[in-house]
Parts: C-alpha cells; sequence; structure tokens
C-alpha cells in the first residue's frame, strides 16, 4: 500500500505508526506542520507560512491539497481532527480516514462553535473514522458527530515486545519506593497537582522513603521545578528531562507507583505502559482512565484536580506493598489483552485493505 499520515511528525504516536506500516512493506510518507525525522519514513514538513498557528494551519491547506494529489496514496489518513483531520478532508482524496486523539473531539469543540463545525465537516468526509477509546466513541455519537457504523473504536495501543514484565527488576516493598509521573509538562495534564501533593505523602511516610520522579519536558518544566522549591521538597522530586521509548520500561520497571494526572484524554497509552511493567497505577477519575482501573481493586482513582486526595491514595498505595505486587499479572494482563499495539495495527491494516477494495468496487 501506498500510505499517506498527516500528523505531526514529531509525536511519539505518528513515529510508531510510520514505523509500523513501513516495517510490514508498505510506502509510508508524512506530511506535517512541524519538522521531524522519522528512520527510513519520507517526511514532508511544511515551513511555517505565518507566526500564529491556527493561521499557519489555514495557509497550508492548499499546499497540503497539492502534495496529497502528487502523491496519490491507495490511503490518506490524518490524525488529530481540527488540524490535520481538515487538511485531509480538504484534500479531495479517498479512501480518507480521519483519526480523533482526544482534545480535537473531547475539549476543543466544546469551547469553539467554529471547532463544532470542523468536526462535523471532517468526519463527514471521512470514510471511517477511528477514536481511542470507547468513551471518545460514545461522544462523537451523542454529539452527533458521526454514526456508530462509521467509527472504528481503536486503541494505539501498547507494544507488548517492549512494555512487559521482563522489565519489572524491582519489586514491590514498603521501603525506599518510586513514585514516577511521565506526562507532559504542561498545563493540560496537570502535573502541578502531583508537585502540590508532595508534602502530603512525605507527612505521611517516613522521612526519606519515597523520591518522586518526574520524566518529561514541557513549557511548564522551569515552573514546576521552582514549585517543588518553594514548597521545600526539591530534595525529594527529580526532574530527569524526557525519556526515550527505548528506556521507558526500563524506568517503570523499576517504579513502585505510577500517577497520571491529566484531567482529559484519548486513551491513557502512559497508563497503559506502566500497568504493562508492573507499576502500580494512580490516576484522575477520568472516563480514559476508567477504561482500565477498578478504583480500590487494580489501581486508585482520585477527582482531578484534587490535590488532598491525591497525596491520600498515593500513600495509600505507597502503605500496601503487598496489594501493589498482587495486581501485577491482572493489570498486565489487561494490556495484553486489551491494549495490544500489534493486534490494533493489524485490525487497521484489515480496515485499510477492505477501504480500498470498496474504492475499487465504486
Amino acid at each position: 500500500m501506498k500510505i499517506c499520515f498527516l500528523s505531526d511528525a514529531q509525536s511519539i504516536h505518528t513515529k510508531r505508526w510510520a514505523r509500523h506500516f513501513r516495517d510490514r512493506g508498505n510506502d509510508v510518507t508524512v506530511v506535517s506542520f512541524d519538522a521531524g525525522a522519522i528512520d527510513d519514513v519520507r517526511v514532508i514538513a511544511l515551513p511555517p507560512l505565518a507566526p500564529l498557528r491556527p493561521l499557519n494551519i489555514l495557509l497550508q491547506m492548499g499546499r497540503i491539497r497539492r502534495i496529497v494529489r502528487e502523491l496519490k496514496p491507495d490511503i490518506l489518513h490524518a490524525h488529530y481532527v481540527t488540524s490535520y483531520g481538515l487538511a485531509g478532508a480538504l484534500s479531495g482524496r479517498t479512501p480518507f480516514v480521519a483519526t480523533a486523539w482526544g482534545t480535537d473531539v473531547l475539549i476543543s469543540p466544546e469551547e469553539s462553535l467554529i471547532c463544532r463545525q470542523i468536526v462535523r465537516f471532517v468526519f463527514r468526509r471521512a470514510d471511517l473514522i477511528t477514536s481511542m477509546a470507547p468513551h471518545m466513541t460514545e461522544h462523537l455519537i451523542a454529539k452527533g458527530y458521526a454514526p456508530r457504523e462509521k467509527i472504528l473504536t481503536l486503541p494505539f495501543g501498547v507494544d507488548t515486545e517492549r512494555f512487559n514484565l521482563s522489565y519489572r527488576t524491582r519489586t514491590h516493598t514498603g521501603e525506599n519506593a518510586t513514585v514516577v509521573s511521565t506526562r507532559l509538562l504542561s498545563p493540560a495534564m496537570d502535573v502541578d497537582t502531583l508537585i502540590r501533593a508532595i508534602p502530603r505523602v512525605l507527612n505521611s511516610v517516613p522521612k526519606g522513603n519515597v523520591r518522586f520522579f518526574v520524566a518529561n519536558d514541557g513549557p511548564q518544566r522551569r515552573e514546576l521545578e521552582s514549585l517543588a522549591g518553594d514548597l521545600g521538597v526539591s530534595a525529594c522530586v527529580d526532574f530527569i528531562g524526557p525519556v526515550g521509548h527505548d528506556e521507558m520500561p526500563a524506568l517503570l520497571g523499576r517504579a513502585d507507583v505510577f500517577v497520571s494526572t491529566s484531567p482529559s484524554d484519548g486513551n491513557n497509552i502512559s497508563l497503559n505502559e506502566a500497568m504493562a511493567c508492573g507499576a502500580f497505577p494512580v490516576a484522575s477519575d477520568i472516563p480514559a482512565n476508567r477504561n482500565w482501573l477498578k478504583d480500590g481493586r487494580n489501581g486508585l482513582l482520585y477527582p482531578c484536580r484534587d490535590v488532598e486526595r491525591l497525596a491520600a491514595v498515593i500513600v495509600e498505595a505507597l502503605e500496601k506493598p503487598e496489594w501493589r505486587s498482587s495486581v501485577i499479572a491482572e493489570n498486565s494482563e489487561i494490556i495484553r489483552t486489551k491494549a495490544s499495539w500489534t493486534n490494533s495495527m493489524a485490525r487497521m491494516e484489515r480496515h485499510y485493505l477492505q477501504l480500498i477494495e470498496t474504492g475499487k468496487e465504486r
């Protein structure tokens, strides 16, 4: 197949999709608003035409249309509805697949009439829509954006050959615990709630018995480092910066507790990765996380942005090492059976082939 992805070349998700279908022997091209390199994949980066991103996206539409016409892909697949999805819908190329990532359908349309109209337009033009989680699919249907029969619920999933219990090098004990966050350091991910919870955690556990690792980067990094200093917890928090995809399993395999603070997610892949590697999950109480966790059974949930409650559930997890150990196998099996990257991509490939065949019949 000749596949053209309209997607951010800097995103790990785009890289994973492109590499997978490249490895399957397909001719893959990625068209991106931002420059990014993907091994053995052609990336067409579009130099900005305007300083403001929304205006730049609009000005790039004609250029993308010309590129798609020249490439003549068998499949045109846009990731993120309100930007690349719009470009794909305007290109006129079919078969056209549009994938919703989360914010593009759950938040932006709720805040903007223009975004709502874009989502409706893109989904009308799409031959197939994919959503990352059941709650997203139900949202699209409830809002009247698309009929159920046009939507494929397809978690991006976890590469279980890379994220698995072979990386669990640390047993869950009650001493020298590690708490890890891997979410982007941006306001949307709400990592500041975790930082604010740390003093409360330290007041409830033996001094020096827990250490926090913030394993990502983002526009809030300096602000969060300053916040940790102001709260007097800098000595207990390591801002270790971005961790490569290849190194992430080892980090999660050493973690006792994994914390996800985001108030909104499509499918929480970072949570899936942690569960696959045996870290005990603590997460915000949102649909994306309830898809994977039953509160009090295989993890703990807390109300979004609730500092005191987050601190309390982290302490609860830290005080119950036997419980943390007991859910490792269950969580690993959940990811293996319900969030396998390999299985999801095999389903996607089958749908690609069906769309191509349907197009030929027309």
